[in-house]
């Protein structure tokens, strides 16, 4: 921050101050305020001068401010669980905004300064402020970190996607009861089924959706404060939140706004092939090894109604065959328990691409498909 912005942000913090009877702001010359003036911003409850409050509790690295940040990120009550009105039922208001944007600049200051945070204040950030969590979590003692992450790789992963492969990563380090089947069982196999003519052949296609974050226009009178991003890649200072199978990093970037780490880099995220990856990890082999798939296709040459549903059934036992193999594996290593194996295969769904030609009669739908298959007639999006 400039010298200029910086005195121009004093200058209106102290008025601010004065008329609230809080401590005086230093003078421009200063690197950081006093830290009684520091304490009084964190504890003034008026989300811009709790930002800077913890801008410059950072910037100062004064750790006697770590427990009013503890404070402060202990009472946060997540966005989804406070009441809303008409106006802002669809989105945030504009004085929760400010909440957020405040709370990102505490959490930054106690991520930098290595402040640990107590596992039930980050249960209540998680829906908020996942990535942040994400790298918190990564630092704390294994014993206090598994049962955490159980409970954090179970959010719904609409906004905390990011933190829901971070937990099951670590997990997949140290797993506890119930961990594999839950991964297991939630593997969903994406198969399709092409109905093909005699001698003929079938094709596949493929869809990829995009993933950006929105420009954010600077804030005016705020501080510009870290925003975390997860990566399976590693940059110049990035954080190595998990070794694993698959090495997860994060990497900070500022902003005058909680970037909120929606989707800015691909890939980060507990899809099928990554719970794949992470089931190999806890058997000590490759991925390479494990014998089934999480996306892919077969055709089948269509000539009478029984021998298409005998082929596609045939199919579908051959997947599960290799499921159930998996499974034994786990028990094997007392992953999972011999009445959890059965009820954790894969779901397998299977989308009908018929390619026969407008003229050819519809398939109807198959009768006898065993548990945990399902059947589609409208291809993949």
């Amino acid at each position: 921050m400039t010298l200029l912005r910086r005195s121009v942000c004093n200058a209106y913090l102290a008025a601010t101050l004065a008329a609230c009877s809080l401590a005086q702001t230093p003078s421009p010359a200063a690197k950081f305020p006093p830290e009684k003036t520091m304490r009084s911003w964190l504890l003034s409850e008026e989300p811009r001068l709790v930002a800077w409050g913890a801008h410059d509790a950072l910037v100062a690295r004064d750790r006697n401010l770590i427990p009013d940040l503890l404070v402060l990120a202990s009472r946060w009550q997540p966005l989804s669980q406070r009441p809303s009105d008409s106006l802002h039922a669809k989105g945030l208001s504009p004085e929760q905004k400010d909440e957020r944007d405040a709370m990102a600049a505490v959490l930054d200051a106690l991520i930098q300064m290595k402040s640990p945070v107590p596992a039930d204040t980050l249960r209540s950030l998680a829906p908020d402020f996942g990535n942040e969590v994400a790298v918190l979590l990564s630092r704390m003692p294994t014993e206090e970190a598994a049962p955490l992450s159980f409970d954090l790789y179970r959010l719904p992963a609409e906004h905390t996607y990011g933190l829901q492969y971070v937990s099951a990563a670590l997990l997949a380090l140290h797993p506890v009861p119930g961990f594999a089947a839950d991964l297991l069982a939630n593997i969903s196999v994406r198969a399709k089924v092409y109905a093909v003519l005699p001698g003929e052949g079938g094709f596949g296609g493929g869809s990829a959706s995009d993933c950006f974050s929105e420009y954010q226009i600077p804030r005016k009178n705020w501080p510009v404060t870290g925003q975390y991003t997860l990566s399976q890649h590693e940059g110049d200072g990035a954080i190595l939140l998990v070794a694993g199978i698959d090495p997860i990093y994060a990497t900070r970037e500022q902003s005058t706004h909680y970037l909120g780490g929606s989707c800015s880099i691909p890939g980060v995220h507990l899809g099928p092939e990554q719970r794949r990856r992470l089931i190999a990890e806890m058997l000590s082999t490759s991925p390479e090894e494990i014998a089934w798939q999480t996306s892919l296709e077969t055709r089948i040459e269509f000539q009478s109604l029984p021998q298409f549903d005998g082929a596609l059934l045939a199919f579908v036992e051959e997947q599960q065959r290799r499921y159930r193999t998996t499974t034994a594996e786990l028990v094997a290593h007392d992953l999972l328990t011999p009445a959890e194996a059965e009820q954790s295969l894969p779901q397998l769904e299977l989308k009908l691409n018929d390619m026969r030609g407008a003229d050819a009669a519809p398939i109807p739908d198959p009768v006898a498909l065993p548990a945990h298959v399902k059947w589609s007639s409208s291809p993949f999006n």
